[in-house]
């Protein structure tokens, strides 16, 4: 009888689960996403594939990051990456668990302290170790003047746009144009950010990536004790043999990276 007990209450538990995914995104994902080793799906499509979405939460921010890419030409790179985030994890993850706070108004903190991506570690696939990916982060004033500004984290994120520059281990100094947008007076919460190269990205002498031709997207969305983090990066670069495996490793390092400063900020 115990046993019986048990099993009902563990099913009534995976169909809680099961009913707040369906609201965003499809079963078959929910459980494919639950099943996987790190709670974590991607696709990644190169060159001429055919590029089918499958992990786009139905939500206003996610939509919104897939309708971003406006140029002409298709991305050569996009890959998106969808991660099971549980609120748990996010305090076990703080240097301050009491102070932790992982409401949505939090988390657009978080996404917002772009100072705190000055550190953080990627690992080299080239070079087989763990490697610091941005020496240096901060916001800045304008293009022209790029005076270091502290992080914005007043009020709500929606609407808000700013500039970065960052000192990238594989490209040298970034900037980039931070476009957020935020959702918490309705269901599901959710808070977005779009960074944008506004200068190219310089490969060695080589120029990788022109500006505009790189968006990188965090989509984070609430769903009770836990976040659905979804990713998607585009890439627009010079069809170059020997640079693209290069190039395709780094902006793939980038999609984990970013991730770990997300979750591990708190």
């Amino acid at each position: 009888m115990n046993l019986r007990k048990t099993c009902l209450t563990l099913s009534l538990i995976f169909s809680s689960v099961c009913a707040a995914f369906s609201e965003v995104i499809s079963e078959s994902v929910m459980e494919e996403l639950l099943a996987s080793p790190n709670r974590c799906l991607q696709n990644t499509f190169m060159n001429s594939d055919e590029v089918r979405l499958s992990l786009t939460p139905d939500t206003e921010l996610a939509s919104m990051a897939v309708r971003g890419w406006t140029l002409d030409a298709k991305p050569r790179f996009t890959t998106e990456k969808l991660f099971y985030l549980k609120k748990a994890t996010m305090v076990a993850n703080s240097d301050a668990p009491e102070k932790c706070d992982t409401s949505i108004n939090g988390v657009s903190k978080v996404v917002r302290s772009i100072s705190k991506m000055k550190g953080v570690q990627y690992y080299s696939n080239g070079d087989k170790k763990w490697e610091t990916l941005y020496h240096k982060s901060n916001l800045i004033d304008s293009l022209k003047d790029k005076n270091a500004i502290p992080d914005d984290l007043e009020g709500s994120a929606d609407g808000k746009s700013f500039y970065c520059i960052q000192e990238d281990n594989s490209f040298g100094t970034c900037v980039y144009k931070l476009d957020y947008s935020q959702r918490d007076k309705e269901i599901p919460n959710e808070v977005s950010v779009c960074f944008t190269n506004a200068e190219s990205l310089k490969y060695g002498p080589i120029t990788a990536v022109k500006p505009g031709n790189m968006k990188i997207n965090l989509v984070v969305t609430e769903q009770d004790t836990f976040y659905l983090v979804y990713m998607l990066v585009q890439v627009k670069y010079p069809s170059v043999p020997f640079l693209e495996s290069r190039l395709n490793r780094s902006f793939n390092a980038r999609v984990d990276a970013i991730y770990k400063w997300f979750s591990m900020s708190f």
